[in-house]
């Protein structure tokens, strides 16, 4: 019988010895458990705060984005009347290219005239030789020349006539306000 009781006592001890090693391991588990959770808790509230932190940024850049859209507005319109101007000047600038072009046709067909005139024994200032229109006094079918910069007309073959030269009638020329040049007369 002591076979036996000794067994009991030993199982009753394996059984408590084990109890006790469940309990630590469960208890291991659920504080390890426990833990995590906590941890998560705390970085899902630190989460939220600064989700909360950036809606209210969002809000303040939706609010400066509203406050300057009409400000935006304008400036997409002024860019658009700003562009059309330009258009419009940059059709006159291809006219007045093109008259230009036309018009230094005509004065070198005119000095073509004049050379083959004066080489033939005419006198080159024989008034027969040059058109009607160019060696009439009249202020509208005369051609004088003007700068981008200056305020003077002038001939053609002017020594101020070095960089630009945009040719237009006298009357026009008067019209804009530009006078005589003091070398050549204009």
């Amino acid at each position: 019988m002591d076979g036996k009781k000794f067994d009991k006592n030993t199982l009753k001890t394996l059984v408590i010895a084990a109890s006790l090693l469940l309990n630590c391991v469960l208890g291991g588990a659920s504080y390890t458990y426990y833990h995590h959770l906590a941890e998560q808790m705390n970085e899902t509230a630190s989460l939220q705060s600064q989700v909360i932190h950036l809606e209210g940024s969002v809000s303040d850049l939706q609010a400066q984005a509203d406050e300057s859209q009409p400000t935006i507005d304008g400036l997409k319109a002024q860019v658009a009347s700003l562009t059309e101007e330009k258009n419009g000047l940059q059709s006159q600038v291809d006219t007045l290219t093109s008259q230009k072009a036309d018009l230094q046709k005509q004065v070198d067909t005119l000095k073509a005239g004049a050379s083959s005139g004066s080489s033939s024994g005419g006198s080159s200032s024989d008034s027969s030789s040059v058109p009607a229109a160019y060696s009439s006094s009249d202020d509208q079918s005369e051609t004088v020349y003007v700068t981008n910069t200056g305020s003077k007309y002038h001939s053609a073959g002017c020594r101020y006539l070095k960089k630009s030269q945009i040719p237009m009638s006298l009357s026009e020329a008067k019209r804009q306000g530009y006078t005589a040049c003091s070398v050549c007369g204009g």
